[in-house]
């Protein structure tokens, strides 16, 4: 089934753009964010495929979108020849093949700037209410903030504390511009207008004028880039497919309800891809 999936994608018309998510889709899902690694042969299949888009730009396009920061993301990932889009789109960066992920430059727009304080004052208040505890994670990704619950516990129970402490502290900062997007055990608040990965994914469909689209997540903010694929497929602009990375009972049902095709895990991707580099590696010889 992944070779007929791979071989349906490459015999597409090019430019081929394949954009996919990190956590859950490259790696797996781990009770601790910041301990995410990537599975090795998705590395092996992204350099493999990174090689093919370099000599032949014109049949190939890279692009991880991730939740995380651009250069954390980059960092996990550890492959040049990448765009990395990280806080859902809100930045970009592209790594030149053969560059350390830490020269990754990233760039964002100026306007999401004014947010890095109200992100910063609503996860410090959040945690202080919450008195700090051990299973709860602020991660601060300057324009954006995630709240990480998955190492509570009771992780329902978490949530509904979390979702009280963030509502006493909402009352104490006033209005911050932000808005909540709820995922798997994380409550995450970004600015409000600036899009998510369904609108990244139309700037990339709108930039890079692709053919044939790959689009692969296992998230709330995934699901938006499926349907942002499917408009584009209903259009007349692209044909391609959207990848659903299941892995886990807690996957929101928007994801496999918008997807193409459900793979059962990350290391199912990870063979998606490899299969996917070596057809195109063929085409080449």
């Amino acid at each position: 089934m992944l070779a007929k999936h791979a071989r349906a994608i490459v015999a597409g018309r090019a430019p081929l753009l394949i954009v996919t998510d990190f956590d859950g889709t490259l790696a797996p899902i781990t009770l601790e964010p910041m301990a995410t690694r990537i599975v090795p042969a998705a590395r092996l299949a992204l350099r493999s495929l990174a090689r093919t888009a370099a000599r032949r730009p014109e049949r190939l396009r890279l692009v991880v979108l991730s939740g995380r920061a651009a250069l954390d993301v980059a960092g996990r990932v550890r492959v040049g020849g990448l765009a990395y889009l990280g806080n859902h789109g809100l930045e970009s960066g592209t790594l030149a093949r053969r560059r350390r992920a830490e020269k990754l430059a990233v760039a964002a727009d100026p306007s999401l700037l004014p947010f890095v304080a109200r992100v910063r004052a609503l996860g410090g208040a959040v945690a202080e209410i919450l008195g700090r505890p051990d299973w709860l994670l602020v991660e601060d990704k300057g324009p954006s903030v995630a709240f990480h619950f998955r190492q509570a516990l009771d992780p329902d129970a978490a949530r509904l504390l979390l979702l009280s402490a963030i509502e006493t502290a909402e009352r104490t900062i006033g209005e911050h511009g932000l808005v909540a997007v709820a995922g798997r055990m994380v409550i995450e608040f970004r600015p409000s207008g600036a899009g998510g990965k369904g609108e990244a994914l139309r700037r990339l469909i709108a930039q890079e004028r692709p053919r044939t689209v790959l689009t692969m997540g296992d998230d709330v903010s995934d699901a938006e880039a499926f349907v942002a694929l499917r408009e584009a497929r209903q259009a007349g602009a692209v044909e391609g497919l959207a990848v659903a990375v299941h892995g886990a009972s807690e996957t929101p049902p928007a994801v496999l309800a918008h997807a193409d095709v459900v793979l059962a895990s990350p290391a199912e991707a990870a063979r998606l891809l490899r299969i996917m580099a070596g057809l195109l590696a063929a085409e080449a010889d």
